[in-house]
Protein backbone atom coordinates (compact mmCIF):
# COMPACT_ATOMS: atom_id res chain seq x y z
CA UNK A 1 0.00 0.00 0.00
CA UNK A 2 0.86 3.44 -0.96
CA UNK A 3 0.00 6.14 1.65
CA UNK A 4 1.36 9.82 2.40
CA UNK A 5 3.08 10.14 6.08
CA UNK A 6 -0.22 11.90 7.35
CA UNK A 7 -2.49 9.09 6.79
CA UNK A 8 0.20 6.08 7.72
CA UNK A 9 -1.23 6.40 12.13
CA UNK A 10 -4.63 5.32 10.29
CA UNK A 11 -3.41 2.94 7.86
CA UNK A 12 -1.38 1.19 11.10
CA UNK A 13 -4.35 1.52 13.39
CA UNK A 14 -7.01 -0.08 10.79
CA UNK A 15 -4.17 -2.84 10.02
CA UNK A 16 -3.60 -3.96 13.72
CA UNK A 17 -7.40 -3.79 14.38
CA UNK A 18 -7.35 -6.09 12.02
CA UNK A 19 -5.02 -8.31 12.95
CA UNK A 20 -2.26 -7.64 9.41
CA UNK A 21 0.60 -6.45 9.40
CA UNK A 22 0.41 -3.82 5.91
CA UNK A 23 3.26 -3.65 3.41
CA UNK A 24 3.36 0.24 3.33
CA UNK A 25 5.39 2.57 1.30
CA UNK A 26 4.94 6.46 2.45
CA UNK A 27 5.52 9.37 0.29
CA UNK A 28 5.10 13.11 1.40
CA UNK A 29 1.93 14.54 2.14
CA UNK A 30 -0.01 15.62 -0.23
CA UNK A 31 -0.43 14.05 -3.26
CA UNK A 32 -3.20 15.95 -4.90
CA UNK A 33 -2.62 19.25 -6.19
CA UNK A 34 0.81 19.21 -7.47
CA UNK A 35 2.59 20.59 -10.07
CA UNK A 36 4.76 18.01 -12.64
CA UNK A 37 7.71 18.49 -10.52
CA UNK A 38 6.44 17.66 -6.93
CA UNK A 39 4.22 14.24 -8.56
CA UNK A 40 7.67 12.73 -10.05
CA UNK A 41 9.13 13.55 -6.36
CA UNK A 42 6.11 11.46 -5.07
CA UNK A 43 6.12 9.14 -7.80
CA UNK A 44 10.06 8.55 -7.90
CA UNK A 45 9.75 7.82 -4.03
CA UNK A 46 7.33 5.34 -3.69
CA UNK A 47 8.90 3.24 -7.11
CA UNK A 48 12.16 3.16 -4.61
CA UNK A 49 10.16 1.87 -1.55
CA UNK A 50 8.49 -0.54 -4.22
CA UNK A 51 11.62 -1.64 -5.64
CA UNK A 52 13.21 -1.93 -2.23
CA UNK A 53 10.22 -3.66 -0.77
CA UNK A 54 10.67 -6.40 -3.23
CA UNK A 55 14.78 -7.23 -3.40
Amino acid sequence: MIATETFKPLVLAQAKARKIEPRLIVVKHPVGGLNADELRERIEAATKGLTEATQ
